[in-house]
């Protein structure tokens, strides 16, 4: 369609012969010298021109010169691509559009103006609108498809492990084949929220910046002039504020999927050693998400009140209207006849039963507004007892970091000190073992000279007989080789005694194990007692299947 204005007129050539114009000579014909060729060729090119900015060259190429090498799922991505960026396009001009119609409220400066840009303004609201809801439902139609196939698959499966008899291997992988789709399912369903959030944002960011340029308006007219535009004014404020709360609704899910993931990690962790660092983190996290979570949930009771003040204005000017009524009678002459009207009047009032029904209504509204007021102060004493043990775990954070430092400056003081007495008893030693080894040298040489003689003639009376000598028991005091002694007292029949080897390693490994399940306990109890008590009954209320649909 928006190609449709550029395409040439061929109603002077040959049906489906394009080529004709690039290449006139392949016609034939005594009418073909005096056809005008140069402006439907001009025209083509305009015509490929804008089609190459509005589909992308790659598309025309293909469309003119198809390649029979290309495979059909490269060409459905390709399409799916061009149709997003389309649609995200047509998004961001119908935004355009508005914005534009947004900034003409100051030069308006009669009322009648403002009401015609107010006119074109909710027309464009409209259309943006439209176009952001068949955007997002193109985005949620893959992930409805995935949910809906995971969960499909997932009864299939249970249903087979249920009535088929199967052997226990079998029951095993449908079991783990179960859960991976459980897990596709859960993945489409967080998808689904994250883009439901991404709508409601864009809305009400719409709306908000048109409810703050009608307020802009408001300032520069009368009271009486303005109340033509007043219902307009009143009406954005209950559409932003319902828009609101399905942003706020959605974002709740998702800081509620998010504290249960910080949950299962911390659970995880369960069998890890030296994970005590990551427990603190985790817990900081889950403060932050809850802080955020508490924001979100003030949104929502603001734009629930808002919604009942708006009924709660609706209902007191009706009621208003209704009590302000004229009751016109007709004339009579009987006093007493009048008189009887005006006590049977008030109880033939058809006005009444209208008021009490707007009055009981009213204060329905009002116990509700009451309920409101209620929950805002205790979700904010939680709020206060939540970012109390936030700023607790932060100093504490700090101080391990600080104590943490000082320690290895201390460590590592200690570390060098004894590197350099070992490097300097390496070097005594060294230096000992040299003195000594020149001592032993020096007496050898010594002994050598001196008691050569004396051995000789000892050698000589053994040999004569002379001298005998005598066996010598080795002493157990003489200090020796420890592995010698060792095995002498063996061969002598000393039994060794046995040894237990040490179980102090698996203790201190049992402690730390313990250390780190009782830090993960510690930390689910404070962060159990920060949040509120409906956490668990909002992830099952109503408003939780609506962003699934």
């Amino acid at each position: 369609d928006a190609l449709e204005p550029y395409f040439p007129d061929l109603s002077d050539f040959e049906r489906g012969n394009i080529w004709d114009f690039l290449f006139p000579r392949r016609s034939s014909g005594a009418d073909e010298a005096e056809r005008d060729v140069e402006t439907p060729c001009r025209q083509l090119e305009k015509y490929l021109s804008a089609a190459i900015d509005v589909c992308g060259r790659r598309i025309v190429l293909d469309a003119l010169f198809a390649e029979d090498e290309r495979g059909l799922e490269e060409y459905f991505e390709n399409l799916q691509e061009f149709r997003r960026k389309a649609m995200e396009e047509q998004v961001a001009r119908a935004r355009s559009a508005l914005r534009k119609i947004l900034h003409q409220h100051k030069a308006a400066d009669k009322l009648v103006l403002l009401l015609k840009i107010y006119e074109e303004e909710d027309e464009a609201y409209k259309e943006l609108v439209t176009v952001a809801t068949l955007f997002y439902q193109y985005l949620l139609q893959p992930f409805r498809d995935m949910r809906e196939l995971a969960v499909l698959y997932k009864m299939e499966i249970l249903k087979s492990m249920e009535f088929e008899d199967l052997g226990p291997k079998r029951i095993d992988a449908l079991e783990k084949e179960a859960e991976d789709w459980r897990k596709r399912a859960k993945d489409a369903v967080n998808s689904i929220q994250d883009i439901a959030v991404n709508y409601f944002e864009e809305t009400s960011r719409a709306l908000a910046g048109m409810l703050k340029q009608m307020e802009e308006d408001r300032r520069r007219f009368g009271q009486a002039s303005w109340a033509t535009a007043a219902p307009r004014l009143e009406k954005l404020k209950f559409m932003l504020s319902k828009e609101t709360l399905q942003h706020m609704r959605a974002k709740e899910m998702c800081l509620n999927r998010r504290k249960e993931e910080i949950k299962e990690q911390m659970e995880s962790l369960a069998n890890q050693q030296d994970a005590i660092v990551v427990v603190d983190e985790l817990e900081l996290q889950y403060y932050e998400t809850q802080l955020e979570l508490y924001d979100t949930k003030f949104e929502i009771l603001k734009s629930e009140e808002l919604l009942l003040v708006a009924q709660i204005d609706t209902l007191r000017r009706r009621m208003k209207e209704l009590k302000e009524e004229v009751v016109y009678y007709d004339t009579c002459e009987d006093p007493e006849e009048l008189q009887s009207i005006m006590e049977v009047g008030p109880l033939r009032d058809p006005s009444t039963p209208a008021v009490r029904t707007l009055n009981r209504q009213l204060q329905q509204l009002e116990t509700k507004r009451g309920a409101i007021c209620s929950r805002r102060a205790y979700l904010r004493n939680k709020k206060d007892q939540c970012v109390e043990a936030h700023e607790q775990k932060h100093r504490q954070a700090q101080e391990n970091s600080a104590r943490f430092i000082q320690h290895h400056g201390i460590q590592l003081k200690r570390e060098r000190k004894r590197e350099e007495e070992q490097r300097r008893k390496e070097w005594v030693d060294q230096e000992r073992e040299k003195t000594l080894s020149r001592l032993r040298s020096f007496r050898e040489h010594h002994n050598t000279k001196s008691t050569l003689g004396s051995m000789d003639e000892v050698l000589a009376s053994l040999q004569r007989g002379e001298v005998q000598l005598r066996r010598v028991e080795m002493q157990a005091g003489v200090p020796g080789d420890a592995r010698e002694s060792i095995l002498s007292a063996i061969r002598l029949g000393v039994k060794l005694r046995k040894v237990q080897p040490a179980t102090a390693p698996l203790a201190s490994q049992g402690s730390q194990v313990s250390d780190l399940e009782r830090s993960i306990k510690a930390a689910m109890q404070r962060m159990k007692k920060v949040s509120s008590d409906s956490d668990d009954e909002d992830r099952g209320d109503t408003h939780s299947g609506e962003w699934d649909s």
